[in-house]
């Protein structure tokens, strides 16, 4: 080949690796840093950001599949190993906990006022769960 078939190939090569998406020059873990909407250029907005998401009992067992829940109450009972029933003022609605999740050295009882934060999974034939992913005691 000549140097110069060598560098159309090459050119060739960088030209579909960079359409593909691939960048040579970008390290493994590169952070990519875009404007926002309504952000002056090369601004960013540190604002929360505002998703829906269950704040009672109730509004979890009519949410969609994987909604956020962050629910204060009460876990009243045992139904099966890491499966509970959680309580509010507007309902009760199954929750699975895994033990990872339990705070150490607390025992919680009935009585025991906890925040859980979790997703809302759904089913065909039974009531929506909250799959927990972190729980805190209110104190």
């Amino acid at each position: 080949m000549s140097k110069k078939s060598d560098r159309r190939l090459s050119l060739a090569v960088a030209a579909s690796l960079i359409a593909g998406g691939v960048m040579l020059s970008a390290p493994a873990h590169a952070q990519i840093n875009v404007p926002q909407a309504g952000a002056t250029a090369g601004g960013t907005i540190a604002a929360p950001t505002v998703m829906p998401r269950a704040v009672t009992v109730e509004q979890a067992l009519k949410a969609p599949k994987d909604m956020e829940a962050v629910i204060e109450g009460h876990i009243v009972n045992r139904i099966k190993h890491e499966h509970y029933t959680f309580q509010d003022a507007s309902g009760s609605i199954e929750i699975e906990l895994d033990d990872k999740y339990l705070p150490t050295n607390q025992q919680i009882t009935p009585e025991t006022l906890v925040r859980i934060i979790g997703e809302v999974d759904t089913h065909r034939m039974k009531p929506n769960d909250i799959d927990v992913k972190r729980i805190e005691i209110v104190k």
